[in-house]
């Protein structure tokens, strides 16, 4: 919700960069990449901030999301200093402002 909600003040022009930036939850691990992890959406209000299609990966979409992760050296790093084991990740989304959102188990 917060992300959906920075991202809207950030594309409307509402607010500075830095705000938006501010308004991120923890997760954001470095300029770009923000890490999402689904285990954290337990509510069904919260639930549906997390796509469908990664809330119940089929197996094209676990592949993709191993393909970018081989083929993206930030994304490894990101993963790699935030201790996150690669096949833990289920999807990885490119956000409307070119970042990348990866979706953790």
């Amino acid at each position: 919700m917060i992300l959906m909600f920075s991202a809207a003040l950030a594309l409307t022009g509402a607010v500075g960069p830095g705000l938006a930036q501010s308004l991120r939850s923890g997760a954001q691990a470095s300029v770009g990449i923000t890490v999402v992890r689904i285990s954290s959406y337990f509510t069904p209000d919260d639930i549906l901030q997390v796509p469908y299609k990664y809330r119940n990966p089929s197996p094209q979409t676990l592949a993709q999301a191993q393909q970018e992760i081989r083929t993206n050296a930030a994304i490894r790093a990101v993963l790699q200093r935030k201790r996150i084991n690669a096949s833990n990740v289920v999807g990885v989304q490119t956000a409307l402002n070119g970042g990348k959102i990866i979706y953790v188990r």
